[in-house]
């Protein structure tokens, strides 16, 4: 599945907008494998090197299957330490730069938890 094109993924215009101003083009093999399956409904269970681009992999589906409508948590994603929350956080916005239904919050400890709730009660994705 080398030289995938994101553009033959079936990913939305605004989707793809994003990813075209982040200078990609074509898909590392887990997002060639794990993007299909994911926006299918599918679940997967991935495994790459650092640097393959696992967070694209499973970010770009999630928030394409996102209810626009919904209000509430529809995605929670685990990570082991507040570094990486934080670095999965910063790429799911430059991915949904042109989806506004997109609201992140991200929790981690060490912080206000005011802050937090109030971004938990406007977060679909957490």
């Amino acid at each position: 599945m080398e030289n995938t094109l994101f553009s033959t993924l079936n990913l939305s215009s605004e989707m793809l907008r994003a990813i075209e101003e982040l200078n990609y083009t074509a898909a590392t093999q887990i997002q060639a494998e794990a993007i299909p399956l994911i926006v299918e409904g599918h679940d997967v269970i991935g495994l790459s090197g650092t640097g393959t681009g696992k967070t694209a992999a499973f970010s770009i589906p999630v928030i394409e299957n996102l209810d626009d409508k919904c209000d509430k948590v529809q995605v929670l994603i685990l990570s082991p330490t507040r570094e990486l929350s934080m670095q999965i956080s910063d790429e799911i916005q430059k991915f949904a730069k042109y989806k506004k239904a997109v609201k992140i919050a991200t929790v981690y400890g060490g912080e206000r938890f005011d802050v937090q709730i109030n971004q938990l009660r406007k977060a679909n994705i957490v």
